[in-house]
């Protein structure tokens, strides 16, 4: 009997040393999801992008730009097995002229992926919707963010401005309408764990697209302001934006 109660003793004892208090119980879940960091690096060509500073554009019209803003949404992963992972309700509003280039998408489940989409612009349900509902710091809000049209009920999508350097003609391309919403999936590697869980990335965009590619877009013969979601100067200029993203690159 007494044996008995030497091992139980014995047994508890070395439960409570295993249990030290002076160490922190393990949590498995500590880390389910991860962060994605995104800097967008915009380019003219193979230089970097500046502002009012002279600029050649495809058509060798000479330019200064001074405004590149632009709403991005619809952000999404897929992973390895090639299934669609929805980073719902997350936008980042893009002020490049400001230096205002980064955004962190959040609740990313740990794993592995293969590529990321994104849009430039928002569904209509977003568009259309009551830009009231949302934070002062949020990047739909109307409060911090210019690209609001008041009088349409939706969002500028991208706004590019500047002059022309040989006359000094303004150009104003404010471009929006719900079928101008560019859809991009770009490829990519990279994995997340919970030892590793948060990444930081950055995304290209080529200015010089927008004014090429598939069709040379000249100021001086094709306009300098966009008036309606449907004008030529509209169409012509969306339909080059089709490829201004050219690298993603997770560090």
């Amino acid at each position: 009997m007494k044996k008995t109660v030497y091992i139980l003793l014995g047994s508890i004892i070395a439960v409570f040393s295993a249990c030290s208090p002076d160490q922190d119980p393990i949590d498995q879940n500590e880390a389910s999801t991860s962060s994605l960091k995104i800097t967008m690096d915009h380019k003219m060509g193979s230089a970097n992008m500046a502002y009012n500073v002279d600029l050649a554009l495809p058509s060798s019209e000479n330019v200064q730009m001074s405004r590149l803003s632009y709403i991005l949404g619809g952000f999404y992963l897929i992973d390895g097995n090639n299934n669609k992972v929805l980073l719902k309700d997350q936008y980042a509003l893009i002020e490049a002229h400001k230096g205002d280039v980064t955004f962190t998408l959040t609740d990313i489940p740990l794993g592995d992926y293969i590529s990321i989409g994104f849009s430039i612009g928002l569904d209509s349900a977003t568009n259309h919707g009551n830009p009231n509902q949302y934070a002062a710091e949020h990047p739909l809000s109307p409060i911090n963010n210019s690209l609001h049209w008041n009088w349409t009920g939706g969002y500028i999508f991208t706004a590019l401005e500047g002059k022309v350097v040989k006359d000094a003609e303004t150009f104003i391309f404010h471009l929006a309408g719900d079928q101008n919403k560019l859809d991009f999936e770009l490829p990519t590697s990279f994995s997340t764990s919970a030892t590793d869980a948060d990444k930081e990335a950055v995304i290209t965009y080529d200015v010089s697209e927008v004014f090429k590619n598939p069709e040379i877009y000249s100021i001086a013969s094709d306009g300098a302001s966009s008036h309606s979601v449907s004008s030529p100067v509209t169409v012509k200029l969306i339909r080059n934006m089709s490829d201004v993203f050219t690298k993603f690159e997770v560090k």
